[in-house]
């Protein structure tokens, strides 16, 4: 769950701190209210495509942190241990876009790269909008639904193990 959303410089936003409550949250508000900023802010902290048009006039970087209680995500907690990166149940991600256009991704405060915050993103947050219902064409999203009908995540456990210790033998050799 999304705990905390931080906003540092990013277009006409110089800092915000956003807490959210528990449970489903909606935004809503009249055209300029800033609806947009938050999902921009939210979709680059989660990988999307950096620009340095999104800095804040005058300012040299902007910086979007996001804060997720992983408590009720076990398949997030179990994808940060495997890549090396848990911290306790709660997951920290920071991404800062310079002005040169170049931008850093972190996750619990270690430096990642852009397609392994990507992975990670797709376990945390989905964001439904007008075309929503186009993720049901993804084969990943197929798949997950695949296996949550046939109920097969204690031998999709089993496979993951498996292949773990096939590779640590592997590398043994």
């Amino acid at each position: 769950m999304l705990l905390n959303l931080t906003i540092i410089d990013l277009a006409v936003v110089k800092s915000l701190n956003l807490d959210l409550a528990q449970g489903m949250s909606v935004l809503t508000g009249e055209t300029g209210a800033g609806k947009s900023i938050l999902l921009t802010a939210l979709g680059l902290a989660l990988g999307d495509r950096a620009d340095s048009g999104y800095i804040r006039p005058d300012c040299q970087r902007a910086e979007v942190n996001l804060e997720f209680d992983l408590s009720d995500a076990p398949q997030a907690q179990l994808w940060l241990q495997e890549h090396e990166l848990n911290d306790d149940g709660q997951c920290l991600i920071r991404r800062v876009v310079s002005a040169d256009g170049r931008s850093k991704a972190y996750i619990n405060n270690r430096p990642v790269t852009l397609q392994t915050l990507q992975a990670l993103s797709e376990q945390l947050v989905e964001i439904h909008g007008q075309h929503a219902h186009l993720t049901l064409l993804h084969s990943d999203e197929q798949r997950r639904l695949l296996d949550v009908f046939a109920k097969t995540q204690p031998l999709l456990d089993k496979v993951n193990q498996c292949y773990k210790h096939w590779q640590h033998a592997h590398k043994e050799l």
